[in-house]
């Protein structure tokens, strides 16, 4: 009996390393749709804040849609949308854009990056000493890699950076007097997962 056991075991093992080792390629051609998670944390602070300061930190989170059609492995433009939600309340905002993606190879697990550019939407409530008044422009790159489990869907792992510029943000102080209103660029970096269909 235990030499039965030990043969199907032994089978089964090398049938799991035949399927694991097939060529699985994703789609390189057609259209796509993504859905990215990430955890963003905003790496510069306002000139004079004072360092315990979180009114500009957005540390939070990041959910991202995009859509369009890959012409070819290298070249891909799609739009997309991302919500930032920030726990302040003050900065959670929406970036809408056009992006570029390429995926540089077509083996099962490839590396991919994408370039990002559009405008960003204010969405956040009035916090007691902040609240964006006007959105900007705004810029994303992502690197990472993607690991096809079949021809239509694939997971990654991304790391990224955005630019997220602020044509007007008012500030408040203790009293809720309104100080002058001025422009805040943030630097935000990110990780997080991403499902491509």
């Amino acid at each position: 009996m235990k030499k039965i056991v030990i043969v199907a075991v032994s089978l089964l093992c090398l049938c799991g390393t035949a399927a694991a080792q097939r060529h699985i390629e994703y789609k390189w051609r057609g259209f796509y749709a993504i859905i990215d998670g990430s955890y963003v944390m905003n790496i510069n602070r306002t000139p004079g804040a004072a360092r315990d300061a979180i009114a500009d930190t957005l540390s939070g989170f990041g959910l991202g849609f995009s859509g369009g059609f890959q012409f070819r492995k290298e070249a891909g433009v799609g739009l997309g949308v991302t919500y930032l939600y920030d726990p302040t309340g003050a900065f959670t905002q929406m970036p809408v854009y056009v992006e570029l993606r390429s995926h540089l190879m077509r083996s099962r697990l490839t590396p991919f990056a994408v370039l990002q550019l559009g405008y960003t939407l204010p969405l956040g409530a009035s916090s007691p000493t902040t609240k964006i008044e006007t959105g900007g422009i705004y810029f994303g790159a992502q690197a990472g890699g993607r690991f096809a489990i079949d021809r239509g869907f694939a997971i990654g792992l991304h790391v990224g950076y955005k630019l997220l510029n602020l044509a007007q943000v008012s500030r408040f102080d203790a009293n809720h007097n309104a100080l002058l209103a001025d422009v805040r660029t943030l630097h935000v970096l990110e990780g997080g997962l991403t499902l491509h269909f």
